[in-house]
């Protein structure tokens, strides 16, 4: 190998190994710490009423290693013949909660966010001041009977830093958004689904990185 050729694959490795000590630590990053319990594949957050389709809940909140807190930010309402017509959960592959396929991708659990107000958060330790990206696999629900036209945030502290329109049959698609903090430290993340009704998006992946000087 010539020098120029070493010299080249020496930068490389260098600038992969910064990339790999700066990347910021999302605790359950693909939401797989917590394996779901129930044999149909996904699960609610907290508390739902019972109904003939809908799987009993789980408490992910409270699991060691989970890192998330799943929650609503409004009243959870019910149907005489349905459970909620909304909240946070998660899924597997191919469940009746008609995820996109995740064929080939890097995860095998998404979070759920339905209906306004559905939202998983978390705080997040280890930034220096300075501009990052955020990525992460967003899609929405593959079903004729209930759609996938949801709108989706990302929020840093409180403030939205990208807002995504789903409509019914999104492939799973890396998404990413740019974001600044001006003090180090910890700074909170959050998704959240802002569409009012039975109205489901789906989400894995989530890596914030330092941006390129």
């Amino acid at each position: 190998m010539c020098r120029r050729s070493r010299a080249l694959l020496l930068s490389v490795l260098l600038v992969a190994s910064v990339n790999a000590v700066g990347q910021i630590n999302i605790v359950n990053f693909d939401f797989s710490a917590v394996r779901i319990a129930c044999s149909n594949g996904y699960a609610y957050e907290g508390p739902v009423f019972s109904c003939p389709y809908a799987g009993p809940s789980q408490n992910f909140n409270a699991s060691p290693g989970f890192g998330w807190t799943l929650g609503t930010l409004i009243a959870q309402c019910c149907h005489p013949q349905m459970s909620l017509d909304g909240g946070p959960g998660l899924t597997g592959p191919n469940t009746i909660f008609y995820p996109p396929p995740f064929d080939g991708l890097p995860f095998n659990q998404a979070v759920i966010l339905q209906d306004l107000g559905s939202f998983a958060q978390q705080s997040i330790d280890g930034f220096n001041p300075g501009n990052y990206t955020l990525s992460f696999y967003l899609g929405s629900r593959y079903s004729n009977l209930y759609d996938g036209n949801q709108t989706v945030q990302a929020l840093i502290d409180g403030n939205v830093i990208g807002t995504w329109a789903l409509t019914s049959y999104t492939p799973f698609t890396l998404e990413t958004a740019s974001f600044n903090v001006t003090t180090g430290g910890t700074h909170i993340l959050e998704f959240r689904g802002i569409n009012h009704g039975d109205h489901t998006a789906f989400l894995s992946y989530v890596v914030i990185t330092p941006a390129q000087r």
